[in-house]
């Protein structure tokens, strides 16, 4: 029996293996550490075998021209190959944590303007004690993941790139200038979906004020305190079934994004 060994393909594998790893470092809800390390190796594995399949698939198993010509880089070459696509890899997980990240960042703030942030709960997700609407909703975003088939989504973009562009230092071309813009995104999604607290907040805390003026003997720091907390809470039960929407338009945006970073539009 014998066996024969395709360097190219090899090379091809240990390239999207690289960057399929570096991505499962970044993208939730995989890069959770409640999800053991064995299990997000196969992942990374499974992924990388699958973007191999697509990128040297030839007629009648014939060796692909693009597995021989990455089978023909130098050492240099394929050392640079490795770091490009980590970083590569990298930075569409890191695309993926921020846009995801919305969710989060959003009950921060609705947490700190309510008096909330006070009382802090661990994140099974993240690892982190988080405040507790900004838990809320990053436990609300993972269900409608894996409930909407959100996931699969992400990791279909993910594999997209793959097809996109080539593994060579050469195909890649990153555009700064999409992720600049996704902070700004990232900070202004932020602000739309803790905004119905934040004007809620504030009237309350004119109303308090108010109240202080024309009341002195009242002591509103100790009933102010459990009034915003539930004008809060009622806030944000009135606005949770807007979250799906929101989730979906965040599905789309990371795909369309994070090929966007390697100058694609899909």
């Amino acid at each position: 029996m014998s066996f024969q060994f395709a360097a190219g393909t090899f090379f091809v594998f240990m390239f999207a293996l690289v960057r399929a790893s570096a991505w499962l470092s970044f993208a939730p809800p995989f890069s959770s550490s409640s999800i053991p390390l064995l299990v997000r190796t196969g992942l990374g594995a499974a992924l990388a075998m699958a973007a191999t399949a697509q990128m040297t698939s030839a007629h009648r198993g014939a060796p692909s021209a693009y597995a021989q010509a990455v089978g023909s880089l130098s050492t240099a070459g394929f050392i640079t190959g490795l770091v490009v696509q980590a970083v590569v890899g990298a930075l569409l997980g890191f695309m993926t944590y921020l846009l995801f990240g919305v969710f989060s960042a959003a009950g921060s703030i609705s947490d700190v303007s309510s008096g909330l942030s006070a009382a802090q709960i661990f994140d099974p997700i993240s690892g982190t004690a988080n405040p507790i609407t900004g838990n809320t909703y990053n436990l609300v975003l993972t269900t409608l993941l894996f409930a909407t088939g959100g996931d699969l989504v992400v990791v279909k973009g993910f594999l997209t790139s793959f097809r996109a562009v080539g593994l060579s230092a050469r195909s890649v071309h990153l555009v700064p200038a999409t992720l600049v813009s996704e902070l700004g995104y990232f900070f202004v999604a932020a602000l739309e979906i803790a905004a119905p607290v934040l004007g809620c907040m504030f009237l309350a805390y004119v109303a308090l004020g108010l109240l202080t003026r024309s009341a002195p003997q009242l002591n509103v720091m100790s009933l102010g305190f459990g009034v915003n907390i539930a004008l809060a809470l009622a806030v944000i039960a009135v606005g949770l079934p807007l979250l799906p929407g929101a989730a979906s338009t965040l599905v789309d945006r990371v795909v369309t994004d994070g090929l966007g970073i390697l100058g694609i539009r899909p």
